[in-house]
């Protein structure tokens, strides 16, 4: 399926709380591909469809898998990146937000919400995933009102956004951890490389594993166990990217006491085994491509660029 869909409003159209949409665009690119770093004047939305990659920004680089959600602020420096051995398959929305006196585009996101332009989510419970398939729904029908309507749903999908955004933003700034957590978290944080099990967060955060466990779960969004993995999950990450340690060495330094599970976990993660990380993030087996070949802005934004 091909979607291509640019949408025209009048001035008078655009209220003072309302995001334009500008395009709406299903973009499929190769396997070992990438953009060249670019940025826009608008926002735009990626979703992805299919396969698997990331987004590289001066920030750092952003996984993208399937069911991935990115937003990347107005002016935030970018390029798309396939993975070696997977094509990559999105939806991308460009929009604006509304005009603020001579500051040009409104950010999308509260500047408090994100420190770097880029919100990312992963849309495990496909929240998003419904609105994204009726705007595809709707581009492909294309009837007389389907341009308000595409506009509607898009808008939609933002103001969820920010509720996300700012939820997130609330949880980990706003919400003080309880004594437990907070000393079983400083536990796995500062000895993730060894053996750690229930029995031992429970000795050290002084309650019983259950209520632990479920503490964790409501304060943190993860189990303890899911939030070790996490922590040896980003530290094998740098690792792969920083050192030239094996995959065997890594998985031990990180704690993981098998290369098959720790392969899982990291697969399971990211999207691709760490091997592949790895190779995927060398930038001397990628090849550049032009801005031109790479990415096509609709006609009607390219002019204004």
């Amino acid at each position: 399926m091909y979607i291509r869909y640019t949408i025209t409003h009048k001035p008078e159209e655009v209220s003072q709380n309302h995001f334009q949409v500008l395009s709406v665009n299903i973009v499929s690119y190769d396997a070992n591909w990438h953009s060249t770093m670019h940025h826009h004047n608008f926002a735009e939305i990626f979703y992805c469809l299919d396969g698997s990659g990331y987004l590289l920004t001066e920030f750092g680089r952003t996984p993208i898998h399937k069911h991935s959600l990115l937003l990347v602020n107005p002016f935030i420096e970018h390029t798309e990146h396939t993975s070696l051995i997977s094509p990559l398959k999105y939806l991308v929305i460009g929009i604006k937000g509304p005009e603020i006196g001579i500051k040009g585009p409104e950010i999308i996101l509260p500047s408090h919400a994100t420190d770097n332009g880029l919100f990312s989510f992963e849309d495990s419970n496909h929240q998003f995933y419904r609105l994204i398939r009726e705007v595809m729904t709707e581009c492909e029908l294309n009837q007389p009102y389907s341009s308000q309507i595409i506009d509607h749903l898009i808008n939609s999908l933002i103001l969820r956004l920010n509720n996300v955004a700012n939820s997130q933003l609330a949880m980990a700034r706003e919400t003080p951890l309880s004594a437990s957590v907070s000393l079983a978290k400083h536990y796995i944080d500062n000895h993730f490389s060894k053996n750690i099990n229930l029995e031992q967060l429970e000795e050290r955060a002084h309650v019983s594993r259950f209520h632990l466990a479920h503490q964790f779960k409501e304060e943190l969004g993860l189990s303890p166990i899911n939030y070790l993995n996490q922590v040896r999950l980003t530290q094998a990450q740098e690792l792969l990217l920083t050192t030239n340690y094996t995959v065997l060495q890594i998985t031990e330094m990180v704690g993981f006491n098998s290369v098959s599970y720790f392969s899982n976990k990291f697969h399971e993660a990211v999207g691709m085994t760490p091997r592949a990380y790895r190779n995927l993030h060398a930038s001397s087996l990628i090849q550049t491509r032009s801005l031109k070949e790479s990415y096509r802005l609709p006609e009607n934004m390219a002019r204004k660029n």
